[in-house]
């Protein structure tokens, strides 16, 4: 009973081995594994302009390098309107990546600076791994009023 207690342990240790080695490079010349992205339904397709209502505000993404976001680091550049399509200038506006289907955010926060014309850079937006990741954006516009919130869902293969 020992002995084959110890030969199924040496055999998981292979194969979980095995499961986890690869080329430290990441370029095995095959393609990454499938996340399900194909079948999310619940992602929004990237294209530059994408909006989105966040209360009585939008918010547009005018673009993301790269585009679609990827795994890694991220930067975008969106732009915040009020109701009539005005630029809204001097809001607090915070950038908060969430994995809902793991319940985690990023490890790093990412760091907004405003450019007038309602646009602000949003820089660091790190997406740590494959699967849906929602980029919620919550703005504070200046001289107070409710805090409203916009969330965009890409979901990231590999």
């Amino acid at each position: 009973m020992r002995r084959l207690l110890l030969v199924s342990m040496a055999l998981a240790s292979v194969v979980l081995s095995a499961a986890c080695s690869g080329d430290d490079d990441g370029d095995s010349g095959a393609p990454p594994p499938a996340t399900g992205c194909a079948a999310d339904d619940r992602k929004d397709i990237y294209t530059a302009g994408l909006s989105k209502p966040a209360g009585a505000l939008s918010v547009k993404l005018v673009d993301a390098t790269p585009g679609p976001p990827i795994k890694g680091t991220n930067a975008m550049t969106i732009e915040v309107l009020d109701a009539g399509g005005q630029p809204v200038d001097g809001a607090t506006v915070t950038v908060t990546p969430w994995m809902p289907d793991h319940a985690h955010g990023s490890a790093v926060k990412p760091v907004v600076t405003g450019l007038g014309g309602g646009k602000y850079t949003v820089e660091k937006v790190y997406l740590a791994m494959a699967g849906l990741w929602q980029i919620k954006i919550a703005v504070q516009p200046a001289g107070g009023g409710p805090l409203q919130e916009a969330t965009f869902q890409f979901c990231l293969d590999g």
